[in-house]
């Protein structure tokens, strides 16, 4: 089952992805997601930094110029190319790679930043992933990634719905879900310390069949880019957990 997943993966999911985030790229509310996230890996200041799960290049995209020193890998062989092309037009340096996540080819203590987003919730094995991150990450750098809540009602639905849909053979990905307690359980082993932040908090960020007319974030899309480490984060949309590198 595994290996259907990452071949279809691998060859057909380029078109899908290009579809999906040029629609969310147009929306204020996920744009001011993403700068959020963007600013916990700018606030660490790296000089050397990999995406994993880079998809078409639109975050690191948005850090390059900066003397900072990119890598990209992603499983899509599609959004490798699209990527390419990307940076290829933007005429800045970035080194691109075919990578499983969970099994990265690179050697351990490599980067200072080690960041995933949109991604983890897609693949077979998330924690393997993180621990994929965490090893790559040298000792004092840090890890960022995101994850769907188990709790939140918007994931949750999406989550059913993309169940029913491959049961009828309408859909072939996949999705699973977190909670904040699992997602420590990730990361705490590698990481001198971490923090867990929630964003999209209580309000629905979408729903299956209402789609975005159920999103209340459109409305009030500056909403997006708070975080909170704080209890809330229970009733979160989307984790976001950011790691400094233990020792180890």
């Amino acid at each position: 089952m595994m290996d259907e997943w990452k071949k279809f993966y691998r060859k057909d999911y380029a078109g899908d992805w290009e579809q999906f985030s040029q629609s969310l790229g147009g929306q204020e509310y996920h744009r001011n997601y993403q700068q959020a996230c963007l600013s916990k890996i700018r606030e660490s200041n790296p000089r050397k930094v990999l995406e994993v799960g880079v998809g078409r290049g639109d975050l690191l995209s948005q850090l390059s110029g900066q003397s900072i020193e990119l890598y990209g890998c992603d499983l899509s062989e599609g959004n490798l190319a699209a990527a390419s092309a990307r940076f290829q037009a933007l005429d800045f340096p970035v080194s691109l790679c075919h990578a499983d996540a969970e099994n990265l080819p690179f050697r351990s203590a490599s980067f200072d930043t080690v960041y995933s987003l949109s991604v983890l919730w897609y693949l077979p094995d998330p924690a393997a992933t993180v621990a994929e991150m965490c090893r790559v990450a040298r000792p004092g750098g840090t890890i960022v990634f995101d994850m769907l809540n188990a709790f939140h009602v918007t994931s949750v639905g999406y989550h059913v719905s993309r169940i029913v849909n491959r049961l009828l053979g309408r859909e072939r990905g996949r999705t699973s879900l977190a909670h904040p307690r699992e997602v420590a359980k990730w990361v705490a082993p590698y990481s001198r310390h971490y923090e867990i932040y929630g964003s999209y908090i209580l309000m629905p960020v979408g729903f299956p069949l209402l789609g975005e007319c159920a999103n209340w974030y459109r409305v009030t899309p500056r909403r997006a880019a708070r975080m909170t480490a704080s209890p809330l984060r229970y009733l979160a949309h989307k984790l976001v957990v950011v790691a400094t590198r233990g020792e180890g």
